[in-house]
Formats: C-alpha cells, structure tokens, sequence
C-alpha cells in the first residue's frame, strides 16, 4: 500500500447519490446543502456551470467538485421556453437532453479536513488523457447500471460514484501545480518511501536517522527536503499520523491502553495527554462516542 492509498484509506467516505436523471427544457440545478463536500458529473450533453459571475460550459465526463458547496448554478448551454422535464436514464437518451448525476461525499474521518483545506472553493475536472483512461470506462459503467435499473441499482451507483470521486482525488494530487503540504511528500519518491515505511509500522520510536537512511538521503538533506514539501517537520507528521489512526481506533471501540500501544506510547497517561493536546478532546470521550 502507497502513503498515499493508507491516506486515502484512512479516510473511509461514503458516496450518496442524490440526482441521476437527464434534463430537457428549461432546467435548473443548484446547491443541494450548502457546506457538505460534493460534486456534480456531467454523464451525457453538455451545460453551463455559473458560480457567482463565473460560468463556463462543461460537457460530458467533465466533474464539478465542490469541497464544501456553495450557492452555483446548472443550466441548458441555450435558453428553453419549454418547461423543465426530467427523464431516467431508462430508455436511452433524449433529443437535446442533459444527463446529470450529483452526489455527496461523507467522510467518516476527521482527515478528510485535510484534503478538502487543499483544494480551492470549486474545480473542474475536465477529461483530459490522463483523467479520461481512470474516469470514462467507470462513467459508462454507471450509465449502463442506471439504465438497467432492478434491485440494489442505487447501491451500485452508489458505489461507482465513489470509485469516481476517488479517481478525481488521485488524479487532482497527481496534477497539482501549488503547493500541497504534506499531500505532496505523497508523491515524492524519496520521501514517499519514508512515509510508507512509517506508515507500515507507526509503533516504532522512529528517529530522524532511521527516516533519511529509508529514503536514502543523508539527516540534514531529509529534514530541509521534508520541510520544504511539507511545511511540517518530520516530527509533526509522525505525531499527526499517529493521532489519525489512534482517533479511528477509539471511535472503533478499541480500549485506550491498546490505542496507545498501536501508536507508539508506552504508557496511556502519556498517550492521554498527546491525545487531548492534539485534537483538545479526551481520548476516553472519543472511545464512547462522546468527542465532536
């Protein structure tokens, strides 16, 4: 497993279809619930996507992600005087029609902050070579899921708009020209190597030695490179990971003293206090589902 797939692991988001049909005349789409983490796919035709005085058009296999969705607007490429008629995917499509599907991500892990603090207000996912070899043979299954309808059809749909959205992230880390914190020691190939090894056994007391020799620089070249990628020492992601996986633990139940083992403390008293100065919540309130 890649840095970089553990991270996305971590995350653990759930996919909610909430619009797959197709628009003829004059439709409209806007927010569904403003601050939620969603995106928009564009499965058939073309429309225009307005955000304040922004527009564009946007066409087939094309994904609006909104990290955390703000007032926008779907409408036809041309103004209709006929009146807005939305159809199933059933049946194969419609003279003039636009397919949309609009789903919601969730994610069950407080990570998922991380990941949607790099992105900007909105963006555009147009499928370029790269894009389209990940993305165009998934949207064509989920067409033809949706169009062959029967039981458990929403589930599968569901599940493809995930797989989707997880293309996008990959493929937007992938192609980022700006800074990207820590995402971008993901993709370093030195750094990567530390991080993966960590990642693999995050009990361990790592030194800084033991991190440059994996990622075979020498100390003083791994720390300034970590710095300058990242913006955090190697220290602070160690401490940062290991908080992500201890926090998941608890919510999943596991018992303090074993939590703090798994992460690398030797006592609870010691793993307690990291805890609550990380994330300013008890580790004991998290376990029984009381920490926000």
């Amino acid at each position: 497993m890649s840095a970089l797939g553990d991270f996305l692991r971590l995350l653990h988001l759930n996919c909610s279809v909430y619009h797959n049909q197709q628009s003829c005349g004059d439709w409209l789409v806007t927010e569904h619930a403003p601050g939620q983490t969603c995106f928009h796919l564009v499965t058939h035709g073309e429309c225009r996507l307005e955000v304040g005085d922004r527009a564009r058009t946007v066409s087939a296999g094309d994904v609006i992600l909104f990290p955390r969705e703000s007032p926008h607007r779907l409408v036809p490429v041309e103004a209709s005087t006929g009146p807005a008629r939305r159809y199933p995917l059933a049946g194969g499509w419609r003279e003039d029609s636009t397919g949309l599907l609009c789903a919601a991500i969730r994610f069950e892990h407080r990570a998922g902050e991380k990941l949607l603090d790099h992105w900007p207000s909105y963006l555009v996912i147009s499928p370029d070579t790269r894009a389209s070899e990940r993305i165009m043979p998934i949207l064509a299954q989920l067409v033809a899921v949706s169009r062959e309808g029967g039981a458990g059809c929403e589930v599968v749909v569901d599940r493809l708009a995930e797989i989707i959205f997880m293309q996008v992230v990959r493929h937007d880390i992938e192609q980022a020209s700006r800074p990207v914190g820590f995402l971008a020691a993901y993709l370093h190939p030195a750094l990567e190597r530390a991080l993966e090894a960590f990642h693999r056994e995050p009990q361990r007391a790592w030194t800084l030695a033991e991190a440059a020799a994996t990622a075979h620089m020498s100390r003083a070249r791994f720390a300034r490179s970590f710095k300058e990628v990242t913006g955090w020492t190697w220290g602070e992601y160690l401490t940062w990971w290991r908080m992500q996986l201890a926090w998941k633990a608890l919510e999943s139940g596991e018992p303090v003293i074993q939590v703090a083992a798994l992460v690398g403390y030797r006592s609870e008293a010691a793993f307690s206090r990291a805890f609550h100065g990380h994330f300013g919540a008890y580790a004991g309130d998290v376990k029984r589902g009381r920490a926000s």
